[in-house]
């Protein structure tokens, strides 16, 4: 019996709570514009696999295969992972503010590269210490790094560099 009416005040609190904050975050922010930017995100996921994949081959060759310490590779890998992203996000993902002009183009590369920086010193980071303190084999390490940084450049490139509101 006291196990039921627990459950009916879990109940009741928890759809109060949720009908609570809905209702708050239609005032702050509308439907459509959360909507939109879970579009977004869905986009951006996306792109991110497609350079989580290509991040990866290419960590493994140019360690594997040209014998370049891994940390070196991770680092070159990483970089052109970010400029083929930030062409994809610009055409796809972000497509409605779709660079215009060369000026703008290299202003937002450079801020992409900016804020994507922060990603790969977590990428790094975690790939370090999972490979050398917990000998995870390195391109596994690597996947987790890329999974730690992907919020981060979500949240930067959205708001700062494509600069989306909603």
């Amino acid at each position: 019996m006291i196990e039921l009416f627990l459950k009916v005040c879990f109940d009741f609190c928890a759809q109060n709570l949720f009908y609570t904050l809905t209702k708050k975050m239609e005032k702050i922010a509308p439907q459509n514009a959360l909507k939109r930017d879970f579009i977004r995100l869905i986009r951006f996921s996306i792109v991110g696999v497609i350079g989580a994949v290509i991040n990866t081959i290419l960590l493994w060759l140019f360690t594997d295969l040209a014998g370049i310490y891994y940390l070196y590779s991770s680092a070159i890998a990483i970089e052109i992972g970010i400029l083929l992203q930030f062409l994809l996000n610009d055409r796809w993902t972000f497509k409605e503010k779709k660079t215009r002009g060369v000026k703008q183009f290299i202003v937002r590369i450079l801020k992409s590269n900016l804020w994507r920086s922060g990603g790969l010193v977590i990428n790094i980071g975690v790939l370090y210490l999972l490979t050398e303190y917990l000998d995870v084999y390195y391109l596994i390490s690597n996947i987790f790094g890329i999974l730690c940084a992907f919020l981060w450049n979500y949240l930067l490139e959205s708001r700062l560099t494509w600069e989306v509101t909603g």
